[in-house]
């Protein structure tokens, strides 16, 4: 079973990782970075309106023991009240916002991009429900057939000159479009679709705990980019910060998806140790170590790349984001497989945790940008994303030593062994493509550059953790 759970993540997760590179490909050609700018100012923006309205009560759903239907017709009603509110906020701060950050339509946008979270709410209910049951094939589904359809659109909408309109589409039109594809499923089964929405008291006090916590670390966590874009806006531009949204364009789409799948599955086997936090504590770190195999080849994959794959993936005048992009991709690698350990607290009840985490990464985060926009512009942004990421990581295992002593120590030593093994196939890859400067910027160089590191990277982890690829491939065989 958990074969077919990791196939069909891996296959939801090339899939919308293809589909928002190939959209990419498209509007980066016909929008200017200005208009990447403005887009990453309003999906800033309302990315904080939607981790209001959804995700706290997606994980309070998923992780208590007991859960009946009340409970979920409470949570549609507050999700679709916290909706009006945000509606109701975009509005009157619109505006404002447009004004002081130089951003034209960005009321507008605002406006109608919080009226798309309206189906946040019943979004994040039926992906609760299906995580309980532990249906992740149908998670993977819908997720990478909204994000396929969402992507076809936005591209339409690019061709048909609607500008910033496409980006918003690419982001947005997902959250909407799953949980019709949710009710497909519901259906087919025969199964109850419509839930009403009701207000229980009750109800709301049993979830209410766990997910005003939550939803203060998704609030603060969601926090993060829009500080950093309007920071980025207010001392570079709206051009920089267009640069930097292409930079994330391919670092995003493979960490969200790694992340939106990765936790599902870690969540549902964690919430069952509940009981026993050092166990706990250390299957975490066992999951960390195990993604780790997975994800940090992936990332310093891609850095090494960059110079040959953003070119090709967004055409020419996008030079400043080679750069930023490849100490983005070398800060998520390092960052990515530690989350999991957050996911852990989550499922012991704990979300506080992450709370901590993501306050000390963004005081760490401003703090950081400042000094680095005063001593030298030029690596204010990547300085600033990467001081994020190691603090939550140093967060992480802070927590993880005070619930399991020693409950970290042989994951770290684990991913220590795969980052010496990523290590030696960007230096392999380098030494044998990049020796003379940036090779031909070819689809035929980059088809060489990633079979290079899929024949390096497997060889030299071997040698550095062979148990790491021993305990992967068992993994992936369910055993």
């Amino acid at each position: 079973m958990v074969r077919i759970w990791i196939g069909a993540s891996t296959a939801d997760a090339v899939l919308r990782l293809v589909a928002q590179m190939a959209s990419t490909m498209v509007v980066a050609r016909i929008l200017s970075p200005a208009e990447f700018g403005v887009a990453t100012l309003v999906l800033a923006v309302s990315t904080i309106m939607g981790a209001f309205i959804g995700l706290p009560f997606e994980e309070s759903l998923s992780q208590r023991k007991r859960l009946y239907t009340s409970h979920l017709e409470t949570a549609l009603f507050a999700s679709m009240v916290l909706t009006g509110i945000a509606v109701g906020l975009s509005v009157v701060l619109g505006p404002l916002i447009e004004r002081l950050a130089d951003a034209p339509g960005f009321a507008v946008y605002l406006i109608v991009s919080s009226l798309l979270l309206l189906w946040q709410g019943p979004a994040s209910v039926s992906r609760a429900v299906a995580r309980r049951s532990r249906r992740f094939v149908e998670i993977s589904t819908c997720q990478a057939g909204s994000t396929v359809i969402a992507s076809a659109l936005a591209v339409l909408a690019a061709l048909a000159g609607w500008g910033v309109w496409s980006l918003l589409l690419q982001r947005l039109l997902p959250n909407v479009l799953y949980p019709m594809l949710a009710a497909l499923f519901l259906w087919w089964r025969g199964q109850r679709i419509w839930i009403p929405v009701r207000w229980h008291a009750q109800r709301f006090r049993d979830i209410f705990r766990f997910s005003w916590l939550f939803l203060a670390d998704v609030g603060v966590t969601s926090a993060a980019p829009a500080v950093l874009a309007f920071m980025v806006n207010a001392v570079f531009g709206a051009t920089t910060l267009g640069q930097l949204n292409i930079a994330l364009r391919i670092v995003d789409p493979l960490r969200n998806a790694l992340m939106s799948v990765g936790h599902n599955i870690a969540f549902s086997v964690l919430v069952r140790l509940q009981e026993d936090v050092p166990r706990l504590v250390r299957t975490a770190g066992d999951i960390s170590a195990g993604v780790a195999v997975a994800a940090v080849p992936a990332f310093v994959g891609l850095a090494v790349s960059a110079p040959v794959l953003l070119p090709l993936l967004v055409g020419p005048g996008w030079e400043l984001a080679v750069p930023v992009s490849r100490i983005l991709c070398l800060s998520v690698a390092l960052s990515l497989p530690y989350r999991f350990y957050y996911s852990g607290y989550s499922a012991l009840g704990r979300p506080e945790y992450g709370l901590v985490g993501s306050g000390v990464a963004l005081v760490c985060m401003v703090a950081g940008f400042a000094v680095a926009a005063w001593l030298d512009g030029h690596y204010a942004v990547p300085a600033a994303f990467s001081i994020y990421e190691i603090a939550t990581v140093a967060v992480a295992l802070i927590f993880a030593r005070m619930l399991a002593r020693g409950g970290a120590g042989a994951a770290l030593l684990r991913m220590g062994r795969v980052w010496l093994a990523a290590t030696v196939m960007a230096g392999v890859i380098a030494a044998l493509y990049f020796r003379g400067g940036v090779p031909n910027i070819t689809p035929t160089n980059l088809l060489l550059i990633i079979l290079t590191g899929v024949i390096v990277y497997p060889a030299a982890l071997m040698v550095t953790c062979r148990p790491c690829l021993q305990s992967f491939v068992s993994l992936l065989r369910n055993r």
